[in-house]
């Protein structure tokens, strides 16, 4: 249980799961090619992760 995580712990992981998905990287690869998913994932990822990190260093006050 994520009950002793910090709230940004907590947020974070239920942001960047969904972002960087195995099926979804699959899905983008059949549809965009390799290089698409080679570029895309890494900066989805970080996206995802500096996010939700200001956010939480926002509203939750904790990094």
């Amino acid at each position: 249980s994520f009950t002793m995580m910090p709230p940004t712990a907590q947020l974070v992981f239920l942001v960047v799961g969904p972002m960087v998905d195995v099926k979804l990287m699959a899905m983008q690869r059949g549809a965009w090619g390799n290089g698409f998913i080679a570029r895309f994932v890494p900066l989805t990822f970080a996206v995802a992760l500096l996010t939700a990190i200001g956010v939480g260093a926002l509203f939750f006050g904790d990094i």
